[in-house]
């Protein structure tokens, strides 16, 4: 072990905790083997040409082996970028991060809007009582049975609505938020889950297109 200067050292610690404390999350993770939640707010107090020292939100401080060590402060930069694409891929994650979230469009707002309204329907049912004028406008126009059928189908879907959409939800949370760097149960990933638990499948194909639209813009600066 062999320590750096102090003073170029003492930029790496700055500018990691300031702008890659994810990457020291994903060290920890991929190196050390801890949890997401035992690696959450990483924070480096100390590097030497071997080692970094990171220290997490709960207190408790690791050491995670720099391999090949640096012969100077000067290849820092390089060997903590491919550690940090080394971690991605063992992780399974991507380097394209998501921040935002867009608005439902097209197929996705209509379904949106029709989940919508059967959550209303599902709630008022209990309203829809025989002398009241929902009663009668739905025994007078809703198809194949009148109100007697509107009673059936709300109940008949609900199971499968719920079961679809948790699934969809779930499956949102393993394939796409957690590998582009959306943190469960941020806001952020509270409102991509609200919007899957609504819009359905259509959310997912909205958040790849903001993937892809993140890796062109990435590309592009590269040239």
């Amino acid at each position: 072990m062999a320590p750096l200067d102090e003073a170029h050292k003492t930029r790496i610690i700055s500018h990691m905790n300031a702008d890659h404390y994810r990457e020291l999350e994903h060290y920890l993770r991929a190196f050390n083997g801890l949890s997401a939640s035992a690696s959450r707010g990483a924070q480096l107090t100390d590097m030497t040409t071997d080692s970094m020292t990171i220290r997490t939100a709960s207190g408790t401080t690791h050491s995670v082996a720099i391999k090949p060590p640096l012969a100077s402060a000067a290849d820092a930069r390089v060997r903590l970028v491919d550690m940090a694409m080394e971690a991605l891929q063992k992780l399974g994650l991507s380097d394209i991060r998501i921040t935002t979230i867009t608005r439902p469009q097209g197929i996705g707002a209509a379904t949106f809007l029709g989940v919508a309204l059967y959550i209303v329907c599902v709630a008022t049912l209990p309203l829809v009582q025989p002398g009241t004028a929902a009663w009668t406008l739905l025994d007078e126009y809703f198809p194949f049975g009148g109100v007697t059928r509107y009673f059936w189908v709300v109940r008949a879907i609900l199971v499968p609505t719920v079961v679809l959409h948790l699934f969809e939800a779930w499956w949102m949370t393993r394939s796409r938020l957690e590998k582009h760097g959306v943190e469960t149960f941020s806001t952020l990933w509270l409102l991509w889950i609200g919007d899957v638990l609504m819009e359905g499948y259509p959310a997912m194909v909205r958040f790849d297109g903001l993937v892809e639209a993140e890796r062109k813009k990435k590309e592009s600066g590269k040239h």
